[in-house]
């Protein structure tokens, strides 16, 4: 009895030997390829996210009283220099103009009675004097008659776009109430805050390429205005690039990609895209070997350059960077080459 116990415990010690030596797993080293980093001369730009602005834009009324008679343009309407928008009824305006233009007449005639009396000595000179005076006093009131007559009209002041219509037919316009918004549109600036240790490199009149991507077109410029004072809340900088808008592709509030060329040269990393790896949140990284360990490093971009991406913050010349088989690899882990 005793050996067949004996037999049995040994038979289960066997058994739970074989069961541990199959649970034993065999690590796998992950094998990458790598290139190791080093620096180029390139001419440096400098890259900014940015907006359209118009070139100009004004809210127009009337500089007299008066209700509204005709309305000639409509929101979104493009307009020329000259062109009339609308115009106030008249009527008073005309009213005022005749009496002062008749005014003005009367008092040429007595000018010219009275003057003859002056020139032979038959009158006195403050009468003389009076009269003047009156010749002078109608002529600014027909000026000014013909001024406010001329007033009842609106016109553009530049060729551009109406964005906003304040006013109808019947409404009542009153001086310093706007009428209408109008835009120039024909050359427009693509806007970026830019930091203080960037503004040193820009100057006005500097080459620039503004990319909107919603249209898939680049256009080209010229820096217009480097503001040499800083936003008090963001502690940046306003440049403008002013670009052509003859066709009228390009309107306030797209979003814009501006790439200013400094003149400057800078050395510059660059690393294969299929190194970048992004996150579930956005974050962009590589891996780098460092004593066959794959280290992540988080990283800034520049501009694509072929397959290649400028690299502006993360790496170091000397780095080798996974460019193979880094989809799964985990930060520390061991990896060969």
């Amino acid at each position: 009895m005793k050996q067949i116990i004996t037999f049995t415990t040994l038979a289960l010690l066997l058994v739970g030997c074989s069961e541990k030596k199959e649970t034993v797993k065999e690590v796998v080293i992950p094998k990458v390829t790598v290139k190791k980093i080093n620096s180029t001369v390139e001419k440096e730009s400098l890259t900014y996210s940015g907006t359209i602005e118009a070139d100009n834009t004004v809210s127009l009324g009337f500089s007299v009283p008066g209700r509204i008679s005709k309305v000639y343009v409509q929101e979104g309407q493009k307009v020329n220099k000259g062109q009339l928008l609308a115009t106030i009824d008249q009527t008073t305006y005309k009213n005022a103009f005749d009496i002062a233009n008749a005014g003005l007449e009367q008092a040429n005639d007595n000018f010219k009675r009275l003057n003859s009396l002056y020139q032979k000595g038959s009158l006195p000179e403050r009468d003389f004097i009076a009269v003047k005076v009156a010749v002078a006093q109608a002529n600014a009131n027909k000026n000014l008659a013909a001024k406010n007559l001329a007033d009842t009209k609106l016109y553009a002041p530049f060729s551009g776009m109406i964005t906003a219509k304040m006013t109808e037919i019947g409404a009542t316009a009153a001086p310093g109430v706007p009428a209408f918004t109008v835009m120039k549109t024909d050359k427009v600036y693509a806007k970026a805050s830019i930091t203080e240790s960037e503004i040193s490199k820009l100057k006005i009149g500097t080459d620039a390429k503004v990319e909107i991507s919603s249209l898939n077109e680049t256009f080209n410029g010229k820096v217009a205005i480097v503001n040499p004072s800083a936003d008090a809340v963001t502690r940046t900088f306003n440049v403008k690039v002013r670009l052509d808008n003859k066709e009228d592709k390009l309107l306030p509030g797209m979003i814009s990609n501006i790439k200013i060329n400094t003149g400057n040269t800078v050395d510059v990393i660059t690393v294969p895209s299929e190194s970048i790896i992004r996150d579930a949140n956005n974050i962009l990284y590589v891996f780098v070997v460092k004593e066959n360990k794959a280290i992540k490093k988080r990283v800034s971009l520049g501009s694509f350059k072929g397959n290649e991406v400028i690299v502006t913050k993360g790496l170091s010349i000397g780095d080798s960077v996974v460019i193979a088989g880094n989809k799964n690899l985990k930060d520390g882990q061991t990896v060969s080459l």
